[in-house]
């Protein structure tokens, strides 16, 4: 082969493999408005869960002593468990929020949401029962959906509710909880679904990696949303605080009582993961950490004033304590971190009991 041949073969391979890269990168945010919907495809609402009655295996955080595989087991209403409960016995106690509360890669017997209600039965020599509704990704929309669709019916005592943070970083960049990739509602269309996993399954996240290389992103999303600013702390807090409302009223309605927590970070460690992710950039960062989640925080504390309910301030433990979260993200909590909340809570818990009895 000469070598005239060689170089236009390697021209077109490198023009082949560039074009490959570019409708793989534009698959996710263009396929749904190239393919449109058919009639008799309906739309669908986003509703996310642990699948009922599983158990998987997972590995712990990076930065964990821990070796052996962590156990994520749930129950028949896809609710996470603690080592060997598995009983059908009445439910007193759900935590509610995001993958905060769910912990996956934490030990099964120090999850918070275990932990917590089991120091509390040894203290109180009580034999009360709780379940960790906390599902990876759910912004408090979905959690509200859960809260009427599963957790309403068992009719618990208490839902506790934590892990706000994620609806933060979500309406930075999204216009309110009706738009955006976690939107209330989705197409259901067989073309995409099946291509897009296909897709995913050799080029996961393929957009949100190069997305900050290139200014046409951007333009983007311009398309997509328009007239807001990932500053309005304003506009943010206002979208938070309806649903916020809506999870304590609705709790109220069906004679649960709420509980609040603050929501907890490592900024120093936050702050170098928002950075890697390439998401935000230094201005956006900054509003967030310095500004927005300290607001944040005032208002679930406001709530929980004016509604007269119950709020334990996590913040005040975890924020400058960098051992209590993974230090890859300053954000999940460690097996000691857990194990410092699930006594706060237990503590909180123990001594509300207590009152309620004098």
């Amino acid at each position: 082969m000469t070598k005239k041949k060689i170089i236009k073969l390697i021209k077109l391979i490198a023009i082949n493999f560039v074009v490959i890269i570019l409708f793989l990168t534009l698959t996710d945010p263009i396929l749904g408005l190239v393919l449109e919907e058919t009639p008799g495809i309906s739309r669908q609402i986003s509703f996310k869960e642990n699948n009922p009655l599983s158990l998987v295996k997972v590995s712990p955080y990076e930065d964990n002593m821990e070796i052996k595989p962590v156990i994520k087991q749930t129950d028949r209403h896809g609710f996470i468990i603690g080592p060997g409960d598995n009983s059908e016995k009445k439910i007193d106690i759900v935590f509610m929020g995001a993958s905060t509360v769910e912990l996956e890669n934490v030990q099964e017997n120090k999850r918070f949401p275990y932990l917590s209600i089991k120091k509390l039965n040894d203290s109180l020599n009580s034999n009360l029962n709780s379940r960790n509704a906390g599902v990876g990704g759910n912004l408090l929309s979905m959690t509200n959906l859960l809260l009427t669709t599963k957790v309403i019916p068992l009719n618990p005592k208490y839902v506790i509710l934590s892990s706000s943070l994620i609806d933060m970083l979500y309406l930075s960049k999204n216009k309110s909880y009706w738009t955006g990739s976690k939107k209330y509602l989705s197409r259901n269309n067989p073309r995409t679904d099946t291509y897009k996993g296909i897709k995913n399954m050799f080029f996961s996240n393929l957009w949100l990696q190069l997305r900050k290389y290139g200014s046409f992103s951007k333009d983007l999303e311009r398309m997509k949303q328009s007239n807001f600013s990932p500053l309005d702390k304003s506009r943010i807090l206002y979208q938070y605080e309806k649903q916020l409302d809506v999870f304590v009223n609705t709790c109220l309605i069906y004679g649960i009582s709420p509980i609040l927590t603050t929501d907890y970070h490592v900024p120093k460690v936050m702050k170098a993961n928002l950075r890697v992710m390439g998401v935000f950039n230094e201005n956006e960062i900054q509003f967030y950490l310095n500004e927005l989640i300290p607001s944040l925080n005032n208002l679930i504390e406001k709530k929980a004033e004016f509604y007269n309910v119950p709020i334990i301030k996590l913040h005040e433990l975890i924020d400058q304590n960098n051992n209590f979260v993974n230090k890859n993200d300053g954000l999940h909590l460690t097996n000691v971190g857990s194990e410092k909340v699930s006594e706060i809570i237990s503590f909180y818990l123990i001594d509300k009991f207590q009152n309620e009895k004098n």
